[in-house]
């Protein structure tokens, strides 16, 4: 009788030890689940910081220049909109040709000590700074004279300049 006790309680005692291994188990799994999930989303979080500058900047609606090229006094831009599309390129134009006079682009300034305003502006405009490496512009904006003498400038006079956009003349104020 003794005998049949201790294997009763011998088995019930490994029932027991099973089941709290079998419950310890699923809470170590449970933690385990828990950790990686944290670790992606932590994982989420620094690649969002990282790349947010960055869209910011590509959404950002304010156009910049990208590229400048100079011959005498021409200036030949690559603008990008930091827009995924245009809705008014008239008014997009204008506000160009007005950055442009007030040399305010965030990352290039016209050298204007030396030779002064440009005499001509042709500018390439894209929508962000990934299209410009392979893709072809939105639309381009000529700003010029009649007169071909490089008298003029287009800061000081810009009432002697017309306005094209994509080859069509367009007014400019």
């Amino acid at each position: 009788m003794k005998k049949e006790k201790v294997k009763e309680s011998l088995s019930q005692w490994q029932k027991g030890f099973y089941y709290r291994q079998r419950e310890a188990d699923t809470v170590m799994h449970r933690g385990i689940f828990y950790l990686l999930v944290f670790l992606v989303f932590a994982g989420l979080i620094q690649y969002g910081k990282e790349k947010y500058p960055e869209w910011k900047e590509a959404h950002s609606g304010i156009p910049d220049a990208v590229s400048s090229m100079s011959l005498n006094n021409d200036h030949h831009l690559k603008v990008v909109a930091n827009s995924s599309r245009i809705e008014d390129k008239e008014g997009l134009a204008r506000e160009i040709i007005h950055m442009c006079q007030d040399n305010s682009f965030h990352s290039i300034r016209f050298s204007t000590d030396i030779n002064g305003y440009p005499s001509e502006l042709h500018i390439s405009v894209y929508l962000n700074r990934k299209e410009v490496e392979g893709g072809e512009p939105v639309f381009e904006i000529d700003f010029s004279t009649d007169d071909f003498s490089g008298e003029y400038d287009i800061k000081n006079d810009a009432d002697k300049f017309r306005l094209y956009l994509d080859g069509e003349e367009i007014e400019f104020y």
